[in-house]
């Protein structure tokens, strides 16, 4: 496994966001580090695998002709403008945070559990083997913070793209789906509370986690359809529709 004290720093070396000072120290200490060599791989392929995530493209001339009898029909409004490079970017970051979370949080349950509920009372100072220390569980516990801040700055991203596709959609949508947001942010303010009370509390984490997923995922639904609102194809909005009802 990685170094406790590197975990947060292979991350930021992944993603891109490491300084220049810090960025030296760790390619020194990959140098001598086979696990972090390997753990770095595994979050490049993640990262790697997000960016390579492609919108399938419909032929032109089809949306086209059904755009035009649908806004005839008064079923759809003005197209709102494409999203940006930028949220495409945020679709992908938020996608490569959930499988990291996932892991990490795997990670802390598992360790957590090779801990004995209390101490035997002829317990010796070194620890058996395979339990890890305070100092291990705490890097990784900070990892996983960190990991959610980002995704939650992903999902903020996110929200800026869907708050304008709300506002091009069929009111009685709109509000179906701004009322979706509304339990999820709801839930993930409750699960927030809880981790903040209990920090190293694994199921609590876990709550939060799945919350901030869900609200990944309808984000990412309210753009999936406002994107076939704008290109003229009902039945996929349809069914997009059909599975937040």
């Amino acid at each position: 496994m990685p170094c406790a004290r590197y975990i947060t720093s292979l991350q930021e070396l992944a993603d891109g966001t490491i300084g220049s000072i810090r960025r030296a120290e760790v390619e020194q200490h990959l140098e001598t580090c086979e696990d972090c060599r390997a753990a770095l791989a595994d979050l490049e392929k993640i990262r790697d695998a997000a960016a390579s995530l492609d919108e399938l493209q419909p032929p032109e001339r089809v949306w086209l002709q059904i755009a035009g009898r649908l806004r005839q029909e008064g079923r759809i409004q003005e197209a709102a403008p494409a999203p940006p490079r930028r949220y495409l970017h945020a679709f992908a970051l938020a996608a490569a945070l959930v499988i990291a979370i996932g892991g990490s949080l795997l990670f802390i349950a598992s360790r957590n559990r090779q801990v004995p509920a209390t101490a035997p009372a002829t317990a010796t100072a070194t620890p058996p083997t395979g339990v890890p220390d305070a100092a291990e569980v705490q890097a990784a516990a900070t990892a996983v913070e960190e990991a959610q801040q980002k995704l939650e700055a992903a999902i903020g991203r996110l929200q800026e793209v869907a708050d304008a596709s709300l506002q091009a959609m069929d009111p009685k949508t709109a509000a179906t789906l701004q009322k979706n947001i509304g339990i999820i942010d709801q839930a993930i303010a409750e699960e927030r509370a809880a981790v903040k009370a209990e920090p190293m509390n694994v199921p609590a984490r876990e709550s939060l986690f799945e919350a901030l997923k869900r609200k990944v995922v309808l984000l990412q639904d309210t753009i999936a359809l406002m994107n076939e609102m704008r290109k003229g194809n009902p039945s996929g909005a349809a069914e997009i529709v059909g599975g937040k009802g």
